[in-house]
């Protein structure tokens, strides 16, 4: 009898498990990066302006904004894979024009849309969504509406 309760509660806490993983993994922008790195192995982080954003010496490597970011980007949002190299970024343009490289992808740029997830991040905003971008060591897909820009990579290099 005890075997069978214990089995019967088991199977309750993993089919609770499965059921609030998932909803947590897109709404956890508020938990603790502690908590973030050790069971999501996500991070996320806001800055202000592109300015803001850490640069290469400022020992956050993972948050290093692509060049193709203007300066004067205003409400920088970052999510990114803390065991991978997946990513997503959203900002509003300001004044300073979206410059993309122009650089041509090697066949086969990634058209899948975005590994991870947030509850800032839109929903519109997926498979084919933009367009890919090469410029730097990771493919980019970059999707521009009005002055807001959502840019993801899950990881892929570019092999140019």
């Amino acid at each position: 009898m005890k075997k069978k309760l214990l089995f019967i509660v088991a199977a309750c806490v993993a089919v609770c498990a499965a059921g609030v993983v998932p909803v947590l993994k897109k709404h956890h922008d508020n938990l603790p990066d502690a908590l973030n790195d050790h069971i999501f192995h996500e991070r996320i982080k806001t800055f202000a302006t592109a300015r803001d954003a850490p640069k290469v010496g400022d020992g956050e490597l993972l948050f290093i904004l692509p060049g193709w970011v203007p300066k004067d980007a205003t409400n920088v949002q970052e999510k990114v894979q803390t065991d991978g190299n997946a990513k997503l970024i959203r900002f509003t343009l300001a004044s300073a024009p979206l410059k993309l490289s122009g650089k041509s992808c090697v066949e086969g740029a990634f058209s899948d849309g975005p590994t991870l997830d947030a509850d800032w991040w839109p929903q519109e905003v997926g498979d084919g969504a933009g367009r890919p971008d090469c410029s730097g060591e990771f493919q980019f897909r970059v999707a521009v509406k009005g002055n807001q820009v959502c840019a993801w990579t899950n990881g892929g290099r570019s092999l140019s």
